[in-house]
């Protein structure tokens, strides 16, 4: 059981690390982060310098032309310019967060999708073990008719068992088909082997509260919206330092006839009229943000446990359905029933079928409880 599980960790673990670096998506996402961080340090540049000449013609013409040359590079505060930094460094912040909350969805698919494939093993190889033993007593049943020993209604019973496994059989090989059809999409085209027949052990934290104040902080949901609360109070930071004004200096030179003159030039910009209305507006969206970082805090607890509580109701029904199969396994029993004439094939076929119904539905909860788990992880993966 240890080995087994190992290798299906392993397994599931290697195919994670190539979707990450196979997945288009996530290429695309990455060459996307670097676009939009460039970008926003994009306005935090110095403004262009102006370069002005002015060519003016003398009236009466014995006065001569004029020519007017001017360069002027205008300065921000070093305030101004530290709050501009700070919004630029926040966005950066969020925009990586946003990229692991797309990355968490597109490796919770792929964990999922692998889940599947795993299941899909399991249980074809259960069906081929079924169809084995389905295949011998039809044989058997086969010659037994043959010799006068049964009659035709048990044979018919025999054969269209056998012929729900043989179709059973081919739906969940298609199906596990179709899912690794989509691995290969997560996987940049190129498809994947997984033979794995047993996940990877998974264990839920005993206490909820301790558990999520320990993951809060990694959760890409809660650290969004903690950059954005950032951002916002470091854009009403640079509203109200907007309000400085700004400096120009330069070179300016005039010539004339017979006279030039040339020097520098200071310019002083006063924001009195747009600054107000910007520290007003600066002051809503960290307002805002604050509300939205609480309700993210709020829905992502209740959220997280969701899923906790189904993650683990689904963890004590597979326990309680391998110590039920464990005890009540009358596979054996039926088996010498039969041999001994104590049942008839009908009798054997349906006490066996619930069995099989109990595998199944075995099978089926192990696979939720696994994705169930997955999701209450994802930010982990």
């Amino acid at each position: 059981m240890t080995t087994s599980t190992l290798f299906a960790q392993n397994g599931i673990e290697r195919a994670m690390a190539e979707i990450e670096a196979h997945n288009t998506t996530l290429k695309a996402m990455v060459k996307s982060v670097e676009a939009q961080k460039r970008a926003n340090h994009a306005d935090n540049a110095l403004a262009d310098p102006e370069v002005g000449v002015n060519k003016l013609w003398g009236d009466p013409s014995s006065i001569g032309n004029r020519t007017d040359i001017s360069v002027s590079q205008e300065f921000d505060f070093p305030t101004i310019t530290g709050a501009k930094t700070r919004v630029a460094r926040r966005r950066d912040d969020m925009v990586d967060w946003q990229y692991k909350t797309e990355r968490s969805a597109i490796l919770l698919e792929a964990k999922e999708a692998l889940i599947d494939v795993v299941y899909y093993n399991k249980y074809i190889a259960e069906l081929e073990r079924r169809m084995s033993h389905a295949d011998a007593i039809y044989q058997a049943q086969k010659s037994s008719l043959e010799a006068g020993a049964s009659n035709k209604l048990e044979f018919n019973n025999v054969r269209l068992g056998l012929s729900q496994i043989v179709t059973e059989l081919k739906k969940a090989g298609t199906e596990r088909q179709a899912v690794m059809t989509q691995l290969a999409r997560l996987n940049g085209g190129e498809r994947l082997q997984l033979a794995d027949t047993a996940y990877a052990a998974s264990e839920l934290p005993s206490d909820f509260d301790m558990w999520y104040a320990q993951v809060m902080a990694s959760h890409p949901t809660l650290g969004y919206a903690e950059s954005q609360t950032e951002m916002s109070r470091s854009q009403l930071s640079a509203a109200r330092q907007s309000a400085l004004p700004s400096i120009s200096l330069g070179y300016m030179s005039e010539k004339t006839m017979g006279e030039q003159f040339q020097g520098l030039t200071v310019g002083l910009s006063v924001p009195l009229w747009g600054s107000s209305r910007r520290i007003k507006q600066a002051k809503r969206e960290s307002e805002a943000a604050d509300a939205m970082r609480d309700d993210a805090k709020s829905q992502l607890y209740g959220m997280l446990k969701e899923r906790y509580i189904r993650a683990t109701g689904l963890a004590h029904a597979v326990e309680a359905s391998k110590k039920a199969l464990a005890e009540a396994d009358n596979s054996v029993l039926l088996s010498k029933a039969l041999k001994a004439g104590e049942i008839s094939i009908v009798e054997y076929l349906v006490g066996l079928s619930y069995y099989y119904d109990a595998i199944d539905n075995l099978l089926s909860t192990e696979r939720e409880c696994q994705k169930a788990y997955a999701e209450l992880t994802d930010f982990l993966l």
